[in-house]
């Protein structure tokens, strides 16, 4: 009898809901490994249904729908030698209820030969696990081909408890599927974990996770596998569709390299054992995964954006060429009296250097016209105030900025992109109904002096995924000059926040550290700027609840992860 030794891991890009599709992808794979003679083919978690498919769960017709996949699934297992391992919501009949399960499910011979479900339930940040599932009571394995392997999900790897079972179970090998969303170190993270279990129960772990985006979070696929004395022997692509032949009995005796993606052919992987991390590269590929994906499974095709010759919209811009190539980008620049001429040559060579001819489009004229109106409201409310009636004939011209791309997207059936960075979100410096305007925000988790660094990396390197291969794309005066939303003559940010990167220092304090304003004020920061900060990120709250999502980059992004009132008297 053979020894089931030769893993095929495959890191797909699956959709939420698109059962038919996910299944088809899934044979598709299998009939690769089969022919690769493989023992074993391994997917992420909740492979037939997409991750995370929130109140879809709630369907018992929709859980259902993605067992009778599996079960179709199953019957190419009859007359091959290869097993599945794939994940997939499932139902359980106890005491006339019905249980719902995230499940890990093993195929073999036409047949379920085993259903490992989730222990640990994640019900933190962007995880609600525990609204739809009920955890399994025990961790179990399976005997198969003359080896014991044990099969956990995702969350089940970090709880410590799970570890101390697994290191009484005799095994030969683990096997942790995924649906594990990217933020900042979080793959570093998991390498720490899955090294601390390896060489604690002293056995070789298997980690297969998916890629792709799902609205606001991000999966950055970057598999790998660990021997029993915590070393990386394999380690698969980052943001990107990928797989993976390995001989596990060979690589724990002898320590061979795997067969990986060639034709079964013996190469070296440049990461194993010697994996490094380019932030910068993970940071910006993460920010094209999320923004084509959310345009490829929402029905979209193009996207369009504003131009305004700063370093925001140059940076989208150039993401958006990155992910979907710059025939599927337009760029509008809408200026009026108070953009300068800088800034339009700063967006004219931007585009040009994207390969785009930009539209050029002046709202001068709507904007008078605006103005006019609204002054003869003005004068008949006694009740208006000077200083915010200003405010308010300033943000007229992004409101109709926004106004006039929203007809172009509806228009033209593209997506418009917002380009709002995280400072300014939370500080409330944006338009709502104007520069807020938009489906998709790339940028909407990347604080200022982050877009910096971005913009600095991209013009010297180019993405692995990127549509665009140039360098130097965006224009060095984009990067130097002073930021400006130039609603007034001569106007700066600095005039209303302070440098950025005092700013982002303190804002990250309050946001990802959740820290008070004596905290952050010990720390030597200005008492008066500290308050001043708190109090328009606090009372922006309104805002950020209306702004379009963007991909969770950060440990504590304003989509899932953060969930605040916006009526509230406790502020700081």
């Amino acid at each position: 009898m053979s020894i089931a030794n030769k893993l095929y891991i495959s890191q797909i890009n699956n959709w939420v809901g698109d059962i038919e599709e996910n299944g088809k992808k899934v044979i598709s794979e299998y009939k690769k490994a089969v022919a690769n003679n493989c023992d074993l083919i391994i997917f992420p978690e909740m492979t037939i249904c997409g991750y995370p498919c929130d109140d879809l769960w709630q369907k018992k017709y929709f859980i259902k729908k993605c067992q009778n996949k599996v079960l179709e699934i199953a019957n190419n297992t009859i007359s091959n030698k290869c097993s599945i391992i794939l994940g997939s919501p499932t139902i359980d009949h106890y005491n006339k209820k019905d249980i719902f399960y995230n499940s890990a499910i093993f195929l073999s011979n036409g047949e379920v030969k085993k259903i490992f479900n989730k222990r640990n339930l994640p019900n933190y940040g962007v995880f609600d696990e525990k609204r739809y599932f009920e955890p399994a009571q025990f961790l179990s394995n399976i005997e198969y081909n003359q080896q014991t392997i044990a099969v956990i999900v995702c969350e089940d790897m970090w709880e410590r408890k799970n570890i101390l079972l697994l290191k009484e179970q005799i095994l030969d090998f683990l096997i942790v599927i995924n649906s594990s969303p990217y933020s900042i170190d979080k793959h570093q993270n998991r390498l720490q974990v899955a090294k601390q279990i390896a060489t604690t129960i002293n056995k070789p772990l298997v980690y297969v996770n998916q890629i792709g985006g799902q609205d606001s979070l991000i999966f950055d696929g970057s598999s790998f596998v660990i021997d029993k004395n915590g070393e990386i022997i394999l380690q698969m692509k980052s943001f990107a569709e990928d797989y993976a032949i390995i001989d596990i009995i060979k690589n724990i005796d002898n320590q061979n390299l795997s067969e990986n993606r060639n034709q079964s052919e013996l190469i070296i992987n440049n990461y194993v054992n010697n994996f490094t991390i380019d932030q910068e590269d993970q940071i910006y590929s993460a920010c094209i995964v999320g923004l084509r994906d959310y345009v490829y499974k929402n029905g979209f095709k193009k996207v369009i954006l504003g131009m305004s010759g700063g370093i925001d919209s140059a940076l989208v811009a150039t993401m958006a060429c990155d992910a979907l190539g710059s025939e599927n980008v337009e760029l509008y620049a809408l200026p009026t009296r108070f953009n300068s001429d800088q800034s339009i040559i700063d967006a004219t060579a931007c585009a040009k250097n994207l390969n785009i001819d930009l539209n050029i489009i002046s709202i001068d004229s709507l904007f008078s016209s605006m103005q006019e109106i609204t002054n003869e409201v003005f004068k008949k409310n006694s009740n208006s105030d000077k200083k915010n009636i200003a405010l308010a004939q300033e943000n007229i011209q992004s409101r109709i900025r926004g106004n006039f791309l929203m007809a172009i997207s509806n228009a033209n059936n593209s997506l418009l992109l917002s380009t709002g960075n995280k400072s300014e979100l939370a500080c409330g410096y944006a338009t709502i109904y104007g520069d807020m305007c938009g489906g998709y925000n790339p940028i909407k988790d990347l604080y200022k002096t982050q877009i910096y660094k971005l913009a600095k990396w991209r013009n010297l390197k180019v993405p692995s995924i990127s549509n665009l291969s140039k360098k130097n794309v965006i224009p060095n005066n984009i990067i130097i000059k002073a930021p400006s939303a130039e609603l007034r003559e001569n106007q700066k940010d600095s005039d209303s926040l302070p440098e950025y990167d005092i700013l982002d220092q303190i804002l990250y304090c309050l946001i990802e550290e959740e820290k008070s304003i004596s905290e952050i004020v010990n720390q030597g920061f200005s008492s008066d700027v500290v308050k001043k900060i708190a109090s328009l990120f606090y009372n922006s709250e309104y805002k950020r609840r209306q702004a379009v999502i963007g991909p969770k980059i950060s440990s504590m992004s304003f989509d899932k992860d953060r969930r605040y009132p916006i009526s509230s008297k406790f502020k700081y």
